[in-house]
């Protein structure tokens, strides 16, 4: 009797956590991360501004939600809701699209034309869900990058998200002739990398066409074939 009383309110605080991450992934997209608060949060999912706070601080909703959109979009089940205003390009006015000559689906650029091999493309193609997503709220990518350093926590980005992106990675290395253990460990350094290009993104001037042909020559330094030695 008294477990099923804890796993009652076990689930009962696991329920309300789930609204609060909902009502500030809501909030965060519609007005952004500085402009939303802990308060405006706490009235969208009804709930006390100390409830709110027991799951952590602004910044560590902030990579909740980071965390939960990621997921999202590696099950498929994400639905991009109507971006805040038109991504813009670092450098002008121009949309991110036209002023960077490559669509973040194009495995080349006008700059550094690269063609793709299919594995090359399939690997890209694992990524393009979170360049896009990233790329559709640059504002909020930048600070979420932000907070990922400032937060000290273990976010799923680091863990199961990791581990799951990885697997499917390892596997298309290894549908090439690469074996498994150089396969997982490119697995592991070409997420690396992709975490590395966000970051350095989010920091830099970099463009999201300069971003899409960074993780390109990474892929296409992890996909040739290695002999055994």
């Amino acid at each position: 009797m008294v477990s099923e009383h804890v796993q009652f309110r076990t689930d009962k605080r696991r329920q309300t956590e789930a609204r609060i991450i909902s009502a500030a992934a809501d909030l965060f997209l519609e007005h952004g991360y500085r402009a939303t608060t802990i308060r405006a949060v706490a009235k969208a999912a009804e709930v006390s501004v100390g409830r709110v706070m027991a799951i952590g601080d602004k910044g560590s909703i902030l990579v909740a939600c980071f965390d939960r959109w990621i997921g999202q979009l590696q099950d498929g089940t994400y639905t991009p809701p109507p971006p805040r205003r038109a991504t813009l390009s670092k450098a002008g006015s121009e949309p991110a699209e036209a002023a960077g000559a490559t669509s973040i689906g194009g495995t080349t650029s006008a700059t550094n034309p690269r063609p793709a091999s299919a594995v090359q493309r399939h690997l890209l193609d694992l990524f393009l869900p979170f360049l896009e997503f990233f790329a559709a709220h640059e504002d909020l990518s930048r600070d979420y990058t932000a907070a990922m350093v400032r937060v000290k926590e273990d976010p799923e980005v680091f863990r199961t998200l990791a581990e799951d992106l990885q697997g499917r990675l390892g596997d298309s290395l290894t549908s090439i002739g690469i074996g498994e253990d150089h396969a997982r460990a490119s697995a592991v350094a070409l997420y690396d990398s992709y975490l590395g290009i966000l970051f350095r993104w989010a920091a830099t001037s970099m463009t999201l066409a300069e971003a899409t042909d960074a993780l390109l020559a990474v892929i296409a330094f992890h996909t040739r074939v290695r002999n055994p030695l």
